[in-house]
């Protein structure tokens, strides 16, 4: 079957669709129980040429394979199940309209004022989705933002309206009415975002392309959906989307230009003021902010920053680039020493290691409950939960000082490093977290980062202990020339929260296991060492719980 074919049966199924909300709206004004009866069998035809169009499109999707075409006619079958939605609901106000005392309880509400947003989205959904066209889609779903301030409006007046005496029977179903008509909003804007989706070839969400939009036009880039070449990066546990936006040439090939990354304003302004902090310090080492686009109603915001032709040390490490990866790696903790001489701040702070830990351990316990819960007992012996140990050792990390503070990255670890092995060009990104503190934290963060690598055999895992020896070797020597003399107390404390907090992204179940072994043994030695009565200066670090092997 063609797929102009098909499209004849989603316009029959959207023309369908229409004449349920005209009809819907009728039947709000005036009750009619043969128009009732006529509207339940068509929503019922709805149902029924949904079921059929998803059939056909799907087997048809399936036998084309993966590509747009198959992802268009995936859409195709998904908007189909949002529109049988829509009927559902445009049904539904029929029924809540048959509680009604009298049928003129309604006309205060001006619902027609939801109708007309309707009736122009259903007709809108065709052409939007056969013509992939972007510019339609955003207008589903700003028809979503309208019907919310219609609701709004509504909404405040029924509360008002509850206390006057009216009846409150009446009121709810008032009530009920104008909370379906905004629903249907919702999957307009469910169907935009697919619409784009089909488009661009990435999910994303319509506040994300406005955002994208405003951002490409203040950089002077076009935002043409034909041209435009979307590719998602994967964005952390930060809740930022990031995606990597191109032009497609006439050859097909992405011309790379910008990074686009959206999320909570909170942390866009962050980045976006340390991003300024940064190239004032270091000129060139984190990209360059091209625009930001700040929160329209203070939740999201974006950042558009330039694109740096280089991998991350992760990437380089997976690949067995060893050789490229050690030399980036000690790029960067050549450029962090001197950052950290240059901002070092000489006073002393608490060390917050086992509050930070406490922080994410609830996280870490979703995602593990049973390594994180787990006790057990050897006679009379008995094993101390994490939430134990970690007690006992918050309590001794109390006299621990920090003796000096520093500007550190934040989130100092393999995949927000970027390097290029030939042209030797270091770029750092993801620094919205950057602040003074304790240069440990950085440290602590890069060795589990590169031990925590999800490579199995013993000739790669001792690889990456090697690699991980060679970091901490640095870092110790920076420690010594500073004269910090509880370097490796306060080490031994960044560990065990970077080794328990990183359960929280590791997939692996022995690695998890030992991950949280070690912060384990990390706090005991810790607790046994302060119980001797020895000074933090006398603390010996146990370097082989860098050693992780999964065989």
């Amino acid at each position: 079957m063609p797929v102009d074919e098909l499209e004849v049966y989603f316009k029959i199924l959207t023309n369908e669709v229409l004449q349920s909300a005209t009809d819907a709206r009728d039947l709000l004004f005036r009750r009619d129980p043969s128009k009732s009866r006529s509207l339940f069998n068509r929503v019922t035809y709805v149902s029924n040429q949904v079921a059929q169009l998803q059939k056909l499109a799907m087997e048809k999707a399936l036998r084309k394979g993966p590509n747009r075409e198959s992802l268009y006619l995936q859409g195709l079958a998904s908007v189909s199940s949002r529109m049988e939605r829509i009927s559902d609901l445009l049904l539904n106000l029929d029924r809540q309209a048959g509680y009604l005392t009298r049928i003129s309880v309604l006309y205060p509400y001006n619902l027609d004022e939801f109708f007309k947003e309707i009736l122009y989205g259903v007709e809108t959904i065709y052409p939007a989705l056969v013509q992939r066209n972007v510019s339609l889609a955003v207008k589903l779903g700003q028809i979503e933002e309208r019907l919310d301030s219609c609701y709004a409006n509504r909404f405040a007046r029924l509360i008002k309206e509850f206390g006057t005496g009216s009846s409150a029977e009446d009121l709810v179903t008032v009530l009920m009415i104008v909370h379906y008509l905004e629903r249907i909003g919702d999957i307009f804007l469910e169907i935009g975002e697919k619409i784009i989706y089909i488009s661009m070839g990435e999910k994303i969400k319509l506040e994300q392309y406005k955002a994208l939009g405003e951002g490409l036009k203040a950089t002077g880039e076009s935002m043409e959906p034909a041209s435009l070449d979307f590719r998602s990066i994967w964005g952390g546990r930060s809740g930022c989307r990031i995606g990597v936006i191109g032009h497609l040439g006439e050859n097909g090939q992405n011309d790379q230009t910008v990074v686009f990354k959206h999320g909570p304003a909170s942390k866009m302004t962050r980045e976006r003021d340390n991003l300024a902090l940064w190239e004032e310090m270091r000129p060139g080492l984190t990209p360059k902010v091209k625009a930001f686009i700040p929160a329209e109603a203070g939740n999201e915001a974006a950042l558009i920053m330039e694109f740096v032709n280089s991998r991350n040390l992760q990437a380089l490490l997976l690949d067995n680039a060893t050789e490229g990866a050690t030399q980036g790696l000690r790029a960067a903790f050549r450029t962090m020493f001197a950052l950290w001489r240059e901002t070092k701040i000489e006073r002393e702070v608490a060390s917050t290691f086992c509050r930070q830990t406490e922080d994410r351990l609830p996280e870490a316990t979703m995602q593990y409950p049973r390594i994180i819960r787990h006790q057990g007992a050897v006679g009379e012996w008995r094993l101390q939960t994490v939430a134990e140990s970690l007690s006992k050792a918050k309590a001794a990390e109390e006299s621990l000082k920090v003796p000096f503070t520093a500007r550190i990255h934040g989130d100092f670890n393999l995949s927000n490093l970027l390097y290029n092995p030939e042209t030797q060009k270091l770029t750092f990104v993801d620094i919205y977290r950057s602040r003074e503190t304790d240069y440990v934290q950085d440290v602590s963060v890069m060795l589990v980062s590169i031990i925590r690598l999800p490579v199995t055999g013993h000739q790669a895992r001792l690889r990456l202990y090697q690699t991980a020896r060679m970091a901490e070797s640095l870092a110790r020597a920076f420690a010594q020339e500073e004269n910090d003399e509880n370097y490796r107390a306060r080490l031994a404390f960044g560990l065990a929260r970077s080794f328990l907090t990183s359960t929280r992204v590791v997939l692996d179940d022995r690695m998890a296991g030992q991950f949280v072994a070690r912060a384990r043994y990390l706090w005991e030695k810790i607790v046994s060492h302060r119980s001797k009565g020895l000074s933090w200066a006398e603390f010996k670090f146990p370097l082989d719980v860098l050693e992780i092997y999964l065989d």
